[in-house]
């Protein structure tokens, strides 16, 4: 099957019924895409809305969390032959004419793999401490053991080329995290790259990115962080 778009837009969803519909919306207005919502069986009218406005939807167990969404979407860009894999939240942050100017970095072949970041300029988004703390620490533990410099290492907004959408697609071992992407990208030597995105509040609902997940999330990621740095082993016996 030859996808109607060369761009899959994935947007993982739940309980977002009051902001669904502006955002795909908005990306239709702002970019061309295939939009696919993948929700974790929302109990609102998540899924109604965003059928109503035109978006393909999967529904997805809400186990599986926004990690097996992106999962998915990864699958079904390389079976559908997507050129391009773009990923936003549903809860209306992101603005979807900045997705243009991201996909353009990449069309120009200045990079494989493009996040869009809040932290490269003046964003309305202001984190609060604990979530500002983990990713300052997650991004220092990237630049020290994989040396590639990362100022939003936990953003939503990311962008794939077609090779970096085979090499996740592929690897029957890939668990996805925002920072996973982004250490085994760089490991397996695509071009990782920032651009600026003004992230603004959220627009209705409610994050589900508490404190305490907040904590899990920060202790995950060093966790995976530490364990993906090679160490040698000692061979013991005759030489």
């Amino acid at each position: 099957m030859t996808p109607r778009k060369s761009t899959l837009l994935i947007i993982p969803a739940l309980n977002e019924e009051m902001s669904i519909g502006p955002v795909i919306l908005g990306v239709k207005q702002h970019f061309d895409c295939d939009i696919l919502v993948i929700d974790g069986y929302s109990r609102d009218r998540t899924v109604e809305v965003a059928r109503e406005n035109g978006a393909m939807v999967v529904q997805l167990s809400k186990s599986l969390g926004i990690a097996g969404a992106i999962e998915l979407g990864i699958l079904y860009a390389s079976r559908e032959g997507y050129e391009y894999l773009a990923r936003i939240d549903a809860d209306g942050q992101h603005r979807p004419e900045d997705l243009n100017r991201l996909l353009a970095v990449i069309k120009e072949d200045k990079a494989d793999f493009v996040i869009g970041s809040r932290f490269l300029g003046d964003s309305e988004y202001k984190p609060n401490l604990l979530r500002h703390s983990s990713i300052g620490v997650i991004s220092l533990l990237l630049r020290l053991l994989y040396r590639v410099k990362i100022t939003d290492c936990t953003s939503g907004c990311q962008l794939y080329n077609r090779q970096v959408i085979e090499f996740f697609a592929k690897d029957v071992s890939f668990e996805y995290s925002e920072v996973r992407a982004i250490w085994m990208a760089h490991k397996a030597t695509f071009r990782v790259r920032e651009e600026f995105i003004n992230m603004a509040p959220r627009s209705a609902g409610v994050s589900s990115f508490s404190p305490m997940i907040a904590w899990l999330y920060m202790f995950n990621n060093i966790a995976d962080l530490l364990l993906s740095i090679p160490v040698p082993m000692r061979r013991y016996g005759k030489q």
